[in-house]
């Protein structure tokens, strides 16, 4: 059987509904660690996605969905292994940035990491230990480096963000990752610098790409991204019965569609095909009741493949 790691967290949501568009029935309860799934050649398994590239990399699993965050730390902590890793989609989803933070009332007048190395420089001359506290603390050491900073990099146990609360932060700067930025602002901690934006990958072991699986690897791949071409997209279906509107019809769509259906009815005219998205909608629905189009319909695509 193939295995898939599907993750247990924040992501756990979003992949279960990707997954479902692609045609895939999942059952999960909150305590089972193998979810169901209406095919009898996948085996799921949920973990956190942290441990995902390194089991893949090992061959204790098959494919895996993980964020680039994730991939990337591994890759820089095991770089023997991670050859052994293949990143197969963007996902499109789970979207973060790894940031760079400090208190905005302990380290004051700094608002880039070019300031902090200033400070920091000074902080190191007169033998005081930086602090960065990051749950990527492989990226942290890599990315210091690079700014020339001199520091002690640490794995939180809890909150990143707690280690910059005043009074007596336990920290200098946090590494961390961020959808909107709320929570590092109720925390009055500014960001200095963006290291890069995330989102989910699907990964596999190259182990078993290189087996017979990857019929069935690459067979998963293309459903699921047929789901993510599928997203914001609609058909719209219309009837031009008075085949003098047709060029019309057709001057309008060739602005939203490149690839339209066009068919012969029955008793004269023609019937229009087309796959749009969503937002244009508002925009060409009406220009086409005007140049003739009638009887539009509209229903949601599943899958673009």
């Amino acid at each position: 059987m193939l295995k898939l790691y599907i993750p247990d967290g924040h992501l756990e949501t979003k992949t279960i509904e990707l997954l479902t568009k692609a045609g895939f029935y999942i059952k999960i309860s909150e305590r089972n660690y193998n979810p169901t799934i209406d095919d009898k050649d996948i085996l799921l398994k949920r973990l956190r996605p942290q441990d995902f590239p390194f089991l893949l990399a090992l061959g204790k699993g098959d494919i895996g969905i993980c964020g680039l965050d994730i991939l990337t730390e591994f890759k820089i902590t095991y770089p023997d292994l991670a050859d052994n890793v293949v990143e197969l989609l963007d996902l499109k989803m789970g979207w973060t940035k790894l940031v760079v933070a400090i208190s905005e009332e302990v380290t004051q007048n700094i608002l880039t990491i070019d300031d902090f190395a200033g400070y920091a420089k000074e902080r190191t001359k007169n033998k005081e230990e930086i602090i960065v506290v990051s749950e990527y603390p492989a990226i942290a050491n890599d990315y210091l480096k690079k700014h020339n900073i001199k520091a002690i990099v640490r794995r939180p146990a809890g909150k990143t963000e707690a280690w910059l609360i005043p009074p007596d932060n336990e920290g200098d700067i946090i590494i961390e990752t961020t959808e909107t930025g709320t929570t590092l602002k109720a925390n009055r901690c500014i960001i200095i610098d963006t290291i890069f934006e995330s989102t989910a990958r699907l990964v596999a072991s190259r182990e078993s790409l290189n087996s017979y699986k990857k019929e069935k690897i690459m067979e998963i791949v293309e459903l699921i991204n047929g789901a993510i071409n599928a997203e914001n997209k609609v058909n719209a279906y219309m009837n031009v019965t008075n085949p003098k509107n047709l060029k019309n019809v057709m001057g309008i769509i060739k602005n939203y569609s490149s690839n339209p259906t066009i068919s012969q009815l029955e008793n004269g005219g023609y019937d229009v095909f087309i796959i749009i998205n969503t937002k244009n909608l508002k925009n060409i629905l009406p220009k086409l009741k005007k140049a003739g189009a009638s009887e539009i319909a509209v229903s949601d695509v599943r899958m673009l493949l």
